[in-house]
């Protein structure tokens, strides 16, 4: 490891496997392969972690109706995550479960330390609880409806519990997260997220939290006194943890990533979707306070995926499954949709059609022809390939190469900004401007004039070396491979502005990269 590299460390959302797989887990996991993929592009070392959090009453309840145990049902569905990202060719640093032993150990210590701190305290529970959404509410935060109460967001029917439970002193810490979330806006990518959190939440004042349960035991056991062990760990006391047990906090993998990427890493973010923002942004900062621990730098909340019939659920049965898209059109065609058009402040809608036409316009169409069309006009004109003529370009070449140098600014902004999207239509826009340059020289027409033709063709290289570059971070193979095409090994910085790198390249016939997609296919 070269430690004078600067860090970026990542995480999704461990996902709650007690559904089926849905693109929601695609969308969220693809977006954090690709900020892992550009932030390895611009030199950092680097670390990408996903799993599954397995606990709670939830998951006991699905076991039984399947008369299995919880750990065999976990098992199973742990698997189907990972043959997803593996289908989905996600290469993910590290898959942790909250039932991994490790895990465990860092919990149990977690608890301790902030009992002994004097943070957490026992007394007993009343109000309303969302086994579904593993989430406590007060009858104020709930919908009543017909004497009953339901969630606000999900709509998921409330139960009334009273039970004995470990509290933790949250209130106590609302004028500091109040303090923090006026100090530092960004925090947050999302700002109508981080207005509802603070007026609905933080300005109002916390509540305390109950972080145990004794009315079922499936998840991780207070192991501070023998006569408490009946409690276990409520579900988001020990999900967000999974964040420093993974790089070995408190447990027995050891401290060197825990210190490397959190201690003393330059950038630690979390993604998730925004329906689990409370907890990441208020509870879990909170957590990480009370034991003087390092914030994340940066929360990158996207919204919602949503059909006709509105949010995906499977009461709507408008649950759209990844793994029939991904087979029938490909990992990184599918990576590249998500990746591009979904802006992660607004909420997207999502159809097969829409699917089909941007592949087709961007890959087919845009880069696919541009660079097919490219290649044929040199091999068919230079056997030996094309030179940089610095002193033969006219304002049209100039204007190629300001653009290569604007395209690939304007992309580092916007990932820098987590803006994948519009770091990917900047790439797609260069391309267009490719090929409207071939249509401004008609390079058909100059096959008696080889010099001015040999410098138009080696703009183009140039160019479409700059967008195969921008593009690989969520094309990888496909990248890979028409880098191959190019004759050249790497993708980097130095060798985007090193304009005689193609120069004597001889090319051979390239791979088709991306065939026109015929839709009802």
């Amino acid at each position: 490891m070269n430690n004078n590299k600067k860090t970026f460390y990542i995480t999704t959302p461990i996902y709650y496997p007690s559904g089926n797989l849905h693109i929601g887990h695609l969308l969220t996991t693809t977006l954090a392969s690709v900020y892992r993929n550009y932030k390895k592009q611009q030199g950092y070392e680097t670390l990408f972690i996903t799993g599954i959090d397995e606990h709670g009453q939830k998951i006991q309840k699905k076991a039984l109706e399947q008369n299995i145990t919880p750990k065999e049902y976990v098992d199973i569905q742990s698997q189907k995550f990972v043959d997803l990202w593996k289908l989905l060719k996600i290469d993910y640093d590290k898959y942790i479960r909250t039932t991994d032993d490790y895990h465990i150990e860092t919990i149990q210590k977690v608890f301790y330390l902030m009992e002994q701190k004097g943070y957490i305290y026992k007394s007993k529970y009343e109000g309303l609880y969302s086994i579904s959404d593993e989430e406590f509410l007060t009858k104020t935060q709930a919908i009543s409806k017909d004497g009953k109460f339901y969630h606000p967001i999900s709509g998921h029917e409330l139960q009334e519990v009273k039970e004995e439970s470990y509290f933790f002193n949250m209130s106590k810490f609302t004028p500091w997260i109040k303090s923090y979330f006026e100090q530092n806006p960004d925090f947050i990518t999302n700002k109508a997220t981080y207005k509802e959190l603070m007026n609905n939440f933080i300005n109002k004042g916390l509540e305390d939290l109950s972080i145990t349960r004794v009315s079922f035991d499936w998840g991780i056991k207070i192991e501070t006194k023998d006569a408490e062990k009946q409690h276990i760990i409520y579900v988001w006391l020990d999900a967000l943890f999974n964040y420093l047990s993974a790089l070995g906090y408190n447990n027995y993998l050891g401290q060197e990533l825990y210190n490397k990427f959190w201690v003393n890493g330059n950038e630690r973010v979390h993604l998730l979707a925004k329906e689990i923002s409370r907890f990441h942004a208020i509870y879990w900062p909170i957590f990480l306070k009370s034991l003087d621990l390092n914030l994340p730098t940066k929360l990158v909340i996207h919204s919602w995926i949503v059909t006709p019939e509105g949010k995906m659920s499977k009461s709507k049965g408008n649950v759209i499954e990844p793994i029939p898209l991904i087979e029938k059109y490909g990992a990184e065609p599918v990576k590249y949709f998500f990746a591009s058009q979904i802006n992660i402040d607004n909420d997207f809608s999502f159809s097969e059609e829409l699917l089909i036409n941007v592949l087709n316009a961007d890959l087919a169409n845009n880069f696919g022809n541009l660079a097919n069309r490219t290649f044929k006009m040199v091999m068919l004109n230079f056997e030996n390939g094309t030179t940089y003529c610095p002193n033969q370009l006219n304002s049209l070449d100039k204007n190629v190469y300001s653009e290569i140098e604007n395209a690939y600014n304007d992309y580092k902004k916007y990932f820098d900004n987590f803006n994948a999207d519009k770091a990917l239509k900047r790439a797609i826009e260069l391309s267009k401007f490719l090929n409207e340059y071939i249509d401004k020289n008609e390079p058909w027409k100059l096959k008696e004039n080889l010099p001015r033709l040999n410098v138009v063709l080696n703009t183009l290289l140039n160019g479409i070396y700059a967008v195969n570059m921008m593009l690989s971070v969520v094309l990888k193979e496909k990248c890979s491979i028409l880098l191959n095409d190019l004759q050249l090994s790497e993708f980097s910085e130095k060798m985007l502005f090193n304009y005689f790198k193609f120069d004597n390249k001889k090319f051979s016939k390239p791979n088709i990269l991306f065939e026109r997609i015929k839709p009802n296919n």
